[in-house]
């Protein structure tokens, strides 16, 4: 398996797909945050959840994931 996508590069993909409101949280985001926000927009390091990835609450953001 690869590395994992950098958090700048991996920001620099989110920011295409959020919307204004969380602009600003993902600019200040890192690792675990960063990915946690990429759930709520279905967007993710690897381009796919990984296998098992059924869905949870998320503590940081708050939505269903």
């Amino acid at each position: 398996m690869s590395d994992p996508e950098p958090d700048p590069a991996f920001r620099e993909r989110l920011m295409r797909e959020v919307s204004q409101d969380d602009r600003d949280r993902v600019q200040r985001a890192q690792g675990k945050q960063l990915d946690a926000i990429g759930r709520k927009y279905d967007v993710f390091r690897t381009g796919v959840p990984l296998p098992g990835f059924d869905g949870f609450k998320d503590d940081i953001t708050g939505d269903e994931a």
